[in-house]
């Protein structure tokens, strides 16, 4: 993606240029000066957007609890009493229910994925960093992941390293491999959960998540796949 001028980005977002400078000001909106005029990153932009409409995130505790429904993970999904059970069923049905019809146009795929970045954003603070090159098999091998996210079961492969680290050993991963914050150039991408999360590597809910958050045209027509899938398995089994 590229990237718009101030006065674009106001008006894509209803705010005054003001308001532009400021969120450039306090870093919740990136952009870069160009001589003497500021540019907004288009990315940046659209993560603004989606999550002024798109539905409220669920918490950490919520969002995996939906995850574990989608696995029909009764214990976990039933671990607060029935009622609860019956709250987080009824948000994975209505998060499936778009995808339930066979998913072939762009602005389908669009709505689905940004539902989905919204509902389940909160499950694990995502991460973009950067590691040398020669560092990446000796990362993507420490014992210390929970969990390795492997997108080349999706059919996407990826030679960059991806996956979720409980909270407690993020600064031993960053401080042993040297990670640097790194949003355009990317090879890492740490998902950082609570200590004990179950992150559910089988779960293809959690992986349409993943694949969405990447916000490429291919993993999000991927995720899409994987939602009318399980949409078809749920209304099946219910």
């Amino acid at each position: 993606m590229g990237a718009v001028s101030v006065a674009q980005a106001a008006e894509r977002l209803g705010v005054s240029v003001p308001r532009i400078h400021q969120r450039i000001a306090d870093g919740s909106l990136s952009a870069k000066r160009i001589g003497s005029q500021w540019v907004v990153d288009e990315r940046s932009l659209l993560r603004i957007q989606e999550r002024s409409k798109a539905g409220r995130p669920y918490s950490a505790r919520s969002a995996w609890a939906v995850i574990a429904a989608s696995e029909d993970d009764s214990d976990l999904v039933g671990v607060s009493g029935p009622a609860v059970s019956a709250r987080v069923r009824m948000r994975l049905q209505r998060l499936l229910e778009p995808a339930a019809e066979p998913v072939a146009h762009e602005e389908v795929i669009r709505q689905l994925v940004v539902s989905l970045r919204s509902v389940l954003r909160n499950r694990a603070g995502r991460r973009l960093l950067r590691a040398a090159p020669a560092d990446l098999a000796d990362l993507r091998a420490d014992e210390r992941w929970a969990m390795i996210v492997d997108l080349g079961s999706s059919g996407i492969a990826s030679p960059d390293v991806e996956g979720y680290l409980a909270e407690s050993l993020v600064e031993g991963i960053l401080k042993d491999y040297l990670l640097v914050e790194s949003d355009r150039d990317a090879n890492v991408v740490l998902h950082v959960v609570s200590d004990g999360q179950y992150p559910y590597p089988d779960s293809r809910l959690r992986l349409a998540a993943d694949l969405a958050e990447h916000r490429g045209p291919r993993e999000e027509a991927r995720a899409a796949e994987l939602l009318h899938e399980l949409a078809l398995e749920w209304k099946a089994g219910e």
